[in-house]
């Protein structure tokens, strides 16, 4: 008799999408899975506007998240202006001003909790 432990990553709606033996392994995959959910996030407009479907979407947030090196690198050529914060104009509807707010104390949650002891 013998005794196997696997790893098995699932979505958020808790079906299986791949097992491994390794639980690094598993993590790793994981991650960049949870990436991929984020990324559909961000594309939900695009989804809309193009008509694609979830799959389709989520098919595209997958591969940029498995490409997530290339796209860091082609994303780092984007020059931001450079502007004092005072003297930017804002085109973000309320709720999209509402959401940077809402990131922004998220962050800064995260910040102070790495600085304490």
């Amino acid at each position: 008799m013998s005794i196997r432990i696997e790893y098995i990553v699932c979505n958020k709606k808790g079906e299986e999408l791949k097992r491994f033996d390794a639980k690094s392994e598993a993590e790793a995959y994981d991650s960049v899975i949870c990436a991929a959910e984020d990324i559909s996030l961000l594309l939900e407009p695009l989804q809309k506007k193009l008509t694609l479907s979830e799959e389709q979407i989520f098919a595209i947030s997958e591969h940029l998240a498995f490409q997530a090196d290339e796209v860091k690198l082609a994303l780092k050529q984007i020059k931001k202006p450079k502007a004092p914060a005072h003297h930017m104009e804002t085109t973000d509807t309320p709720e999209a001003q509402a959401e940077n707010a809402t990131q922004a104390k998220s962050s800064n949650k995260k910040h102070h909790k790495r600085n304490k002891p």
